[in-house]
């Protein structure tokens, strides 16, 4: 492993994502992230984008951080050992101070959250376990990128639980992954419930007025 691998390794995962801020340059590309991250591949990619994703956005800002979501997901699902992305995703970025200004609204939490979670109930962070955490992501990740009002944040939630899981190994925070996976797919049924509830009454009435 490369010598500034082994380092980022060495680091906190909260100490990395303020050292990402502190640059001059006013850019902060999705290369940059991946790099700082090393060995710690996938579940630190995912947490991070999962964060961001959860700041207010101007419309199709979302995407922004949906589509590597989806294809780093994709490739924990079929077992890759590190991330690759194409080089479009990677020259994608964000402004730096906008970065600086949404990691300090929300490093108290990630953390407090960090000092809570350890490995433990192996069998939930294992291969097979990744293979579907990954199809899950992937799912949410499609989710999260609707247009759904208030439905990104559910899907945001339960991604930054699968991805702490994935990074520190703790089964406890995939269990409440999948709590909120649970709950965001309850909140898309009863919007979707509504809407077709609505379209019916609208259709009743319409067909009232020109019979």
């Amino acid at each position: 492993m490369p010598a500034s691998d082994s380092q980022n390794d060495l680091r906190r995962f909260s100490d990395v994502i303020e050292e990402l801020g502190r640059s001059d340059d006013p850019k902060l590309k999705l290369e940059e992230l991946v790099a700082a991250f090393g060995e710690r591949g996938f579940g630190a990619m995912i947490l991070i984008l999962s964060l961001l994703a959860l700041l207010p956005w101007p419309p199709g800002g979302k995407a922004v951080f949906a589509v590597p979501i989806i294809l780093m997901s994709l490739e924990l699902a079929f077992q890759r050992d590190a991330i690759w992305l194409p080089k479009w995703a990677l020259n994608a970025s964000i402004s730096r101070p906008a970065y600086r200004a949404g990691v300090s609204r929300i490093m108290k939490a990630v953390r407090y959250v960090e000092n809570l979670t350890r490995p433990r109930i192996p069998f939930l962070t294992g291969d097979i376990a990744d293979t579907v955490t990954g199809l899950i992501c992937v799912i949410l990740a499609l989710i999260m990128a609707l247009p759904i009002p208030f439905g990104d944040a559910l899907p945001g939630i339960a991604l930054v639980f699968f991805a702490l899981g994935m990074m520190q190994r703790d089964g406890i925070a995939i269990l409440l992954g999948a709590l909120a996976t649970s709950a965001c797919g309850l909140y898309l049924f009863l919007i979707w419930r509504t809407v077709f509830e609505i379209t019916q009454h609208i259709g009743g009435w319409l067909a009232r007025i020109f019979h």
